[in-house]
């Protein structure tokens, strides 16, 4: 894509351990709109647990058939998980940079996107020449049927030029509330707005969801809750008052539009 000698050359980088089951359908809801396409994997989670028996199987798999571009193995280093997040994540960008994009882009299996939002994404970065991109979220419990409400506030940082040596960074700054892990220093920022873009996060629709909290690099937060989410959501139901468990705030959670087919991922 193209426009005033402005070429937008993407790459995406899947950071991959668990929720394999996602990745294959969260690809196709990008594949159309990225020139080139990295997981960066781990054997192990930062918390020393093997992956899945199929994960290598599965990426050797979408590799095969186009899916995917270049498969890279993470080692995981004897350091905090957030160090161990932020590292995994620039091997993306160097891989990204290496096979001559301008851009960058890093994703998890759980995160999918609207073809004509993200098509729209990248119009006005080029028109508005922009350094890098931030979207809200929207949060599913489940499956891609039910979402939670109200959306969060958070951001996730979007697609990030890197044709300066740019890289993932923690700094203290950044103008909107974002995972630490994602960011690069922001320049000439685009916040877009829920109209022109979200996020669809897939964050509660697993196959495993114990792995899931389990391994969150945040689950020194969690204390002794893990059995009691865990066994809420295997019991779930929609109810007329269902709500999202684990938030001190009130979010229920909602039965909406299926915008993405997601397989047998439950």
């Amino acid at each position: 894509m193209e426009k005033r000698g402005y070429i937008l050359k993407l790459g995406v980088s899947y950071n991959v351990w668990d929720g394999e089951e996602l990745l294959e359908y969260s690809i196709k809801s990008i594949r159309e709109n990225v020139d080139y396409i990295s997981v960066v994997y781990q054997s192990v989670s930062n918390f020393g647990v093997p992956c899945n028996e199929g994960l290598v199987p599965l990426l050797n798999k979408l590799k095969e058939v186009g899916l995917i571009d270049e498969v890279v193995e993470y080692v995981v280093e004897p350091k905090h998980c957030s160090i161990n997040e932020l590292n995994k994540r620039n091997v993306g960008v160097e891989l990204s940079i290496k096979n001559c994009c301008t851009h960058h882009m890093s994703m998890d299996t759980d995160e999918f996107y609207l073809n004509d939002e993200f098509k729209y994404m990248k119009k006005v970065l080029i028109e508005g020449n922009y350094d890098s991109s931030a979207c809200q979220t929207v949060i599913y419990y489940k499956n891609s049927e039910y979402r939670v409400e109200p959306c969060e506030t958070m951001y996730v940082p979007l697609i990030n030029k890197i044709d300066n040596g740019q890289k993932f960074e923690f700094f203290r700054g950044y103008p909107v509330l974002a995972d630490p892990t994602r960011q690069m220093k922001p320049g000439n920022l685009k916040t877009f707005t829920r109209n022109e873009i979200q996020m669809h996060h897939m964050s509660h629709v697993r196959k495993n969801i114990r792995a899931k909290y389990e391994n969150s690099s945040a689950r020194q937060n969690f204390g002794n809750k893990i059995d009691g989410w865990v066994e809420h959501y295997e019991n779930w139901t929609l109810q007329p008052n269902s709500r999202f468990p684990g938030n001190p705030k009130d979010y229920a959670i909602i039965k909406t539009d299926k915008l993405f087919d997601i397989g047998n991922c439950y």
